[in-house]
């Protein structure tokens, strides 16, 4: 929404591979950085792992309990990459997909399940769980995910921790909104809030419009303040990959049953659709993915995975920065890969 020809390339779904979502670390507020945080996050926890690795339960205390840690995050870096990313690059590997990039990342979490229970660390152990059933449902394996998904127990919950002064560890979507009103609230989300009250997407105007001169600046609740915490994993995510896998295998009144937990605990309808089909389960799963993972990064993996509609459509008139939407749902690998990666076709 901002002045700035980046920003507007991010939101009108017009950048190139030489945006500064490629290069541009934590510390990037105005145009946070995508890939090489993610991509210095897995190298980083891969390197600690391998030394880790070297090393025996003698020389290190609780050996176990940091390659399980290590290697849970490592998969996360992965899970975001694959989900978000058209093509990536792995230690100046070749250039590998998203179902490569997912393959990677179970490897990191079957690790991560190996170590944590050897350690005992039950959090890291159902994190790791919760990661591989995430892999597992973007590789189209459901009833894997659904697996791992089962055991998952309620209320389980890993956050993102934020800092008030430390600008790479504050909460970017307040920094976007509240703080510096480079962004607003989808217009799609204020009108869903309008219309159900649902707490999950709750939002509010700020009166204020922001610098493109044309935007009313609305804040999400759900970042209230700098230091407000973003769910990396939770009990909700394990449930609908389990309902997801119902309605795959013909259980829907199983996962009618479980999307009515969630309207329940948000003041919504019930979920009754009469007939009760498949195509309205996923249909109703979809919609709480949205709605339940608001701000939380889940929802561009969505509109790929499920070949979700880009809205508004491609082609339609961008007001903020001139031109028109474009029809991207990926991050395309960016030049810096390309130009240090000597197994890589160069810009």
């Amino acid at each position: 929404m901002i002045s700035s020809v980046a920003n507007w390339d991010l939101d009108r779904r017009s950048i190139t591979p030489g945006h500064p979502y490629g290069t541009a670390t934590c510390d990037f507020q105005q145009n946070p950085g995508a890939y090489t945080p993610l991509a210095a996050a897995r190298a980083s926890n891969d390197t600690a792992v391998a030394f880790l690795q070297r090393w025996t339960d003698a020389q290190v205390p609780n050996r176990a309990g940091l390659i399980g840690v290590a290697s849970a995050y490592a998969g996360f870096s992965l899970i975001l990459l694959g989900e978000g990313s058209c093509t990536s690059a792995i230690n100046l590997g070749p250039e590998i997909t998203p179902a490569q990039i997912f393959a990677e990342a179970k490897i990191r979490f079957d690790t991560a399940v190996a170590a944590a229970t050897r350690a005992g660390d039950t959090q890291t152990l159902n994190l790791a769980r919760l990661g591989r059933a995430r892999t597992q449902l973007n590789l189209g394996n459901s009833a894997a995910a659904a697996t791992d998904a089962a055991l998952i127990p309620p209320g389980f919950v890993v956050n993102i921790g934020h800092d008030a002064t430390v600008p790479r560890r504050q909460n970017l979507v307040f920094i976007h909104t509240r703080q510096s009103n480079y962004s607003s609230v989808d217009p799609s989300i204020q009108a869903l809030f309008a219309a159900t009250r649902d707490p999950r997407i709750a939002s509010t105007s700020s009166g204020k419009i922001g610098s493109d001169g044309k935007t009313l600046i609305v804040y999400p609740e759900k970042a209230a303040t700098v230091t407000a915490v973003q769910a990396v994993a939770k009990f909700s995510e394990a449930q609908l990959i389990i309902a997801e896998n119902f309605a795959n295998i013909g259980n829907l009144a199983g996962a009618a049953a479980i999307l009515n937990t969630f309207a329940a605990a948000n003041g919504q309808p019930a979920f009754n659709p009469n007939p009760l089909t498949k195509a309205a389960v996923i249909s109703q799963i979809i919609e709480e993915r949205r709605r339940e993972f608001f701000l939380e990064g889940h929802r561009l993996g969505d509109i790929r995975r499920y070949g979700l509609p880009l809205s508004p459509a491609d082609g339609t008139p961008y007001i903020s920065g001139g031109g028109v939407y474009g029809n991207q749902s990926c991050f395309p690998l960016p030049d810096v890969e390309r130009v240090n990666n000597p197994n890589l076709a160069k810009p």
